[in-house]
Formats: structure tokens, sequence, C-alpha cells
């Protein structure tokens, strides 16, 4: 990933992390699986990104361009300690 989207990714982050979301390796994990979207994320600018939280459900999202990726939440705790998991659902209009 070039440079710029690493920028745009972080300053998602820096959003997500707002809401109490801490789940960068996530979104990276996202964006280099899914060309398209990274395509689409190199091609917007970052103030026409609309962020969003769905308290009750746990989730925390974006939209831009023709897209919308919403990330579920769940937590948990086991015997190593508290844990979290992240499911990516994206909803392309």
């Amino acid at each position: 990933m070039n440079e710029e989207i690493l920028k745009k990714i972080d300053r998602i982050n820096d959003e997500f992390e707002k809401r109490d979301f801490f789940i960068k390796e996530d979104l990276i994990e996202l964006f280099e699986e899914r060309e398209d979207l990274r395509t689409k994320l190199d091609e917007i600018k970052f103030k026409k990104i609309e962020f969003f939280n769905i308290v009750e459900e746990d989730c925390v999202g974006f939209t831009f361009d023709d897209v919308q990726v919403n990330f579920f939440v769940e937590f948990g705790e086991d015997e190593e300690g508290p844990w979290y998991e992240a499911t990516a659902e994206i909803i392309t209009f």
C-alpha cells in the first residue's frame, strides 16, 4: 500500500478510537485484502468519508463513494485476558 492510503487508514483509525474501537490491524487487513476498496480509498478525499457508531450493536463503520463498511466487534475475556474479534461487513450501493 502506498503512503497516502496508510495515512488515510491512520485517520480512519483515529476516528474509530474516538468511539473507543481499537481495530487498526483489522482496518489494515481489510484494505490489504480488498484491492477495490483500496482503490476507492486512494481516490477519495478524507473529508468525504462519513463515520458512524451503532452502540447497541458494538458496531463502528464508515461510508465513502458507493460503499459502506461496518465492523461488528465482539468482546470477551478468557484466562489470557481481554480479547475482541472484529467482523467486517461491506455493503455496496
